[in-house]
This record gives C-alpha cells, structure tokens and sequence, in this order.
C-alpha cells in the first residue's frame, strides 16, 4: 500500500523554494560598488619620453625575450642567415604565408609541416598582428600565422615585426584586429607575454611545457 503521508509537505517545500528563486530573480539586488570606475585604464600610463617603441623592448625583454632591431627587410635576411646556424634553428618551420615569401626572396629554406629529428628544437618563424607596449605582449592570430599550431607546438618562436605595429595598450590592440577582421578571417587570437612559464609539485619554475620556451621579436624599422 503507499504512503503519501510526506507528499503534502515535499510540495510545500519545493514551493517555498520556487518562490525564493522567482524573488531573487525579480527584485534588482543592492549595488554593494556604486563608486567602482570602469572606464578608466588601469595600466601606468607609457611614459612620454619612452613612447610606445622603447616601453615594448623594455618590458619584453623583462619577461625573457630576445629582442633584435633591424633597419629593414634585407638586412633581416642577412641577419636570419648568421643567428640559424648559431643557435641551431635550422630548419625553419613556417605556416605563415607572408613570411614564407620572405624566406623564398632571401634564399632561406623552410618546412611547412612541424618536422625535426629527434633532441631537435622545432623553430617556428613568423609575423604577427600587433606588438603591445604596455605589456610587452605579442598579438598573433591563425589569420596571419596560417596555423595554431604556430605558437602552440613551437619550442622557439621567432616573430617578425614592423615598427608600425606596436600598439600602446591591449584594447587599442583588439579594436585594431576587430577592424581588420570584420569578414571573419581569423578564428582565434592569442597574446604571448614572454616564453610560457608554470611550476612544479616542488615550486620550481619551469619554461616551454605549454608553448613556446625561447622568444625572439625582430623589428624592423619602417
């Protein structure tokens, strides 16, 4: 035989519940921050006598990337054949089509697909988006790139820029890739500050487990 003795009461208390939910959703909560600015910018401000140029070298170099100031094209050519051979670079791995013309115009072999013989270093070489100041930050996405796996499977990455690229901020960053991208030509944009860093069990620090461990930014002056 069944007992629906508790019925009565579990309806009751579900509705009780019910009531409590449809409150909370209709009556507007109280502003606990009515005095919080979320207009202004929070980062320091670049300092005038620095500009944007000099703030970008300063603090990438910071989070442990190389930096490397180039007149122009030609001489990044030149200066890609002496640093490949030195830093054991070679081959080059490249998705990115503008940067593989490059390669072809100053005779630089590359691969297109991520191969390298084993305790090798797989070197990435690429341009990007845009170069922030603030942060020392590098704006990639798949659109210029030509692959994610660019910056995600690299254990070098090598990034050409121009003067002309180096933004202050971050929103002034995405604002310019929103423009640029408005029919939809990149799927996903990616902010690197410095080689990828995490920590052990032990706290001991550790570069490149997810992404790339050496950074390189070649700019070149327009």
């Amino acid at each position: 035989m069944r007992d629906n003795r508790g019925s009565d009461k579990d309806t009751t208390n579900k509705e009780q519940i019910l009531a409590k939910v449809r409150n909370a959703v209709i009556e507007k909560p109280e502003a606990m921050f009515e005095d919080i600015d979320l207009q202004s910018d929070t980062w320091q401000p670049i300092k005038e006598e620095d500009g944007n140029a000099i703030t970008f070298v300063q603090k990438f170099k910071d989070m442990g990337g190389i930096f490397i100031y180039l007149e122009d094209e030609a001489e990044f050519g030149d200066c890609l054949r002496q640093l490949a051979p030195e830093n054991g670079w070679e081959p080059f791995w490249c998705t990115s089509p503008e940067m593989q013309r490059l390669l072809q115009q100053y005779g630089l072999a590359y691969h297109t697909e991520p191969s390298r013989a084993p305790k090798q270093k797989l070197v990435c070489i690429t341009d990007c988006e845009y170069l922030i100041a603030q942060t020392g930050s590098i704006l990639l996405s798949d659109g210029n790139t030509g692959s994610r796996k660019a910056y995600t499977e690299s254990d070098v990455l090598l990034v050409m820029a121009h003067t002309n690229q180096i933004v202050g901020g971050l929103k002034e960053a995405l604002q310019k890739v929103k423009g640029r991208f408005n029919g939809g030509a990149a799927s996903q944009v990616v902010i690197l500050t410095g080689p990828t860093r995490t920590y052990d069990i032990e706290q001991t620090e550790v570069t490149g487990v997810f992404g790339p461990r050496q950074m390189a930014v070649f700019l070149i002056d327009d």
